[in-house]
């Protein structure tokens, strides 16, 4: 478990803690990104559970390739979704699977990853959130310096990665690795990738705290299921934790949360969230900086 023992006398030591814990952070993607850079793989996969700063890992790594003149083409697994009404239901509810290998159109992506190994033209699917349905293709060229990078929850699942022989991609796996205590109150790591969720759909999609928490019902017997049992088939795994991000988060989780009623299956949850976060101090998000993970879940400065 991680301890963070903190006080703050001022603004500018606010500023300067967030500032020393990026530092530390962008540290540990350099270490990664190098990793994979020097791996001489065409071929990465990108896994992690949900809101564990996947997308922040990715741009980090495409940045670096570039500078030795290699273009990144990002394949997002989410872009092979069935279509809403093809989906499974995944319980009484009629809650829709977005998350077993079931959710996705396994065929297109049998193709696609098989005309990628043949290095020559393949075509990828885009997928709409708002009309939860496929909306388009996008081809594309494997050249001499092109890298492949499949990045989802399903990247570490059985079923994709028998798809690929083992010498000819190189497996990366991001999360929150560790608990925390902070002041002494206790967050576990879970809690922490579930108030940036809650936030994150709220900025990004506009659900209701309600809703995220439904969610995350499902999202976490998948994660346990599936992702959790294949992340050491990764050979690079990098913790995501920022020590000044419960802080920032504090403003704005309570304030979603506030909106779960007495009578909600989730009141609870979201009263014990609430009375953690009331406990310890905030951090505005304007001492981040724009290259900051938080971006991801809180939107650009």
């Amino acid at each position: 478990m991680k301890k963070i023992n903190i006080s703050f006398s001022s603004e500018k030591e606010k500023e300067n803690f967030v500032l020393e814990c990026e530092k530390n952070f962008h540290k540990r993607l350099r270490d990664v990104s190098e990793k994979v850079v020097g791996s001489g793989a065409d071929i990465i996969l990108l896994s992690g559970p949900t809101c564990s700063g996947k997308t922040t890992l990715a741009n980090k790594i495409i940045r670096d390739f570039g500078k030795i003149n290699k273009r990144v083409i990002v394949i997002s697994l989410d872009d092979f979704f069935l279509d809403r009404f093809d989906m499974r239901k995944v319980d009484e509810n009629k809650r829709i699977d977005y998350d077993s290998i079931d959710a996705l159109d396994f065929a297109c992506l049998s193709k696609c990853i098989a005309d990628i190994k043949a290095k020559g033209e393949f075509s990828v699917p885009k997928y709409d959130f708002l009309t939860q349905s496929r909306v388009s293709y996008t081809n594309y060229t494997f050249t001499e310096n092109t890298v492949i990078m499949l990045e989802g929850i399903q990247a570490v699942y059985p079923e994709i990665t028998s798809l690929f022989s083992e010498n000819d991609h190189i497996g990366i796996f991001a999360n929150v690795e560790n608990d925390v205590e902070i002041n002494g109150v206790f967050f576990c790591r879970d809690d922490i990738r579930l108030s940036r969720r809650i936030v994150r759909d709220k900025k990004f999609r506009g659900a209701t705290a309600d809703f995220s928490l439904y969610l995350w019902e499902g999202v976490r017997e998948n994660e346990d299921k599936c992702i959790y049992p294949n992340k050491n088939i990764c050979t690079v795994q990098m913790d995501s934790f920022l020590e000044y991000e419960l802080f920032v988060l504090k403003d704005y989780i309570i304030d979603i949360l506030k909106d779960v009623e007495v009578g909600s299956k989730y009141y609870t949850k979201a009263r014990e969230l609430t009375e953690k976060f009331s406990r310890i101090d905030s951090i505005s998000y304007d001492y981040t900086p724009k290259n900051s993970l938080y971006t991801e879940f809180l939107g650009k400065k």
